[in-house]
């Protein structure tokens, strides 16, 4: 974050301790409990969200060196991102043009090309058809015409996004809500790409996976619900909201904060005394934390509007090389999964339930919960369902 933004965004943090308030929406929002519980609205966002928007499916850093790979399956389709010999990265379907088998399965690196266990054809990293074996039993088989197919990738502010239709072409800085204003300001300058992955969790819910997203964008239940966790150390019901088109850049206040009252403003340093949290729409929460950044991604399952996968990756700015710095990460860590895990998702767990149950046809979104209701709000109109 630039250091000009974390001035302005202390002051309007200070300003509202000042008068006891919080950003606030013009009134309160009705979401339809549909939302959560319908298989129609679901099978709506499945199409338009997870298909035709860019989704962000890595960050540099997880693929160095040619060769290295990643997969994902939550999407809706069996993704593999490669990063090339010219330093490039590629998409594809992780499928073989022989049989349809998956070509790796989870992430590393491959020495040379990508070659299906299951018959051998291989094939360059730039997803070119190079070998088939026993080619006389393919008489006619062009290999130029059984390449990978290949799906649209955009590499940029250390991050790799995907849209997992074919030929589709999108532009991150306009989805990003376009150039030059806070949100792609603020990704330049983390430099993501330095960063190093530490740990990732994979969990599979009982819940709508709008849900998880739900839980990071209000800090209105930061007292009743984490009262032993991260209450003590954030102001409750307090955030500093700003929107770039359906994205959002929320930022939660520690209690720290108050000792700036009284000092230069050159010396501040806004994310020691914050977690921001950016909304990176449809389907990502980026957690800047003082010292690490914690992704989350939540994916629905197909036909189970009640059912996510999450995966949540952490990420650290320098290698863990020593016992004393590996139980620093997994102390930190620990609070952020506990928090999460045992206190965040048991709660939206039940209300997954409390919805399904007939007992309400809608949530009711209050004037202090601005970036959940630009969450849901956007998502109803990228549906048509506003």
């Amino acid at each position: 974050m630039r250091k000009e933004t974390g001035i302005e965004l202390t002051r309007r943090a200070l300003d509202m301790l000042e008068r006891e308030d919080t950003t606030r929406e013009d009134d309160v929002y009705l979401s339809p409990v549909d939302s959560y519980i319908c298989p129609d609205w679901l099978a709506l966002e499945k199409q338009t969200l997870f298909k035709d928007y860019p989704l962000l499916v890595a960050f540099s850093c997880e693929l160095p060196q040619a060769g290295d790979f990643i997969t994902n399956d939550d999407i809706g389709v069996p993704l593999l991102v490669v990063r090339g010999k010219d330093g490039s990265i590629s998409a594809f379907f992780n499928t073989c043009k022989h049989r349809g088998s998956k070509l790796v399965t989870g992430c590393g690196r491959v020495q040379g090309g990508l070659i299906c266990p299951y018959h051998a054809w291989n094939y360059d990293l730039d997803g070119q058809l190079r070998v088939i074996p026993d080619k006389g039993s393919f008489p006619g088989v062009d290999k130029a015409e059984h390449s990978l197919e290949s799906l649209p990738v955009v590499e940029k502010y250390g991050m790799i996004w995907v849209c997992p239709t074919p030929g589709k072409t999108f532009d991150i800085d306009a989805q990003l809500g376009g150039l030059n204003n806070g949100l792609v300001d603020d990704l330049k300058t983390y430099k993501f790409e330095s960063y190093h992955p530490y740990a990732q969790r994979r969990l599979h819910r009982k819940m709508n996976w709008k849900l998880m997203l739900d839980t990071f964008l209000e800090p209105y239940h930061f007292a009743p619900l984490h009262p032993n966790t991260v209450g003590p150390l954030l102001h409750h019901n307090l955030c500093l909201l700003d929107t770039y088109g359906q994205n959002l850049r929320e930022a939660v206040i520690r209690k720290s904060i108050d000792s700036l009252r009284d000092e230069p403003e050159d010396t501040w340093d806004f994310p020691l005394h914050s977690a921001i949290v950016y909304l990176l729409f449809p389907n990502t929460g980026l957690v800047m934390q003082r010292d690490h950044v914690e992704l989350w991604r939540s994916f629905p399952v197909a036909n189970k509007p009640d059912e996510c996968i999450v995966q949540m990756d952490y990420y650290i700015p320098e290698p863990a090389q020593t016992q004393s710095a590996k139980d620093h990460w997994e102390r930190n860590m620990d609070l952020a999964v506990r928090t999460v895990l045992e206190e965040d998702i048991p709660g939206v767990e039940g209300m997954q339930v409390g919805m399904t149950s007939g007992a309400m046809t809608h949530s009711t979104f209050g004037r202090s919960e601005p970036a959940l209701i630009h969450f849901e709000r956007e998502i109803a109109r990228s549906i048509g369902r506003a």
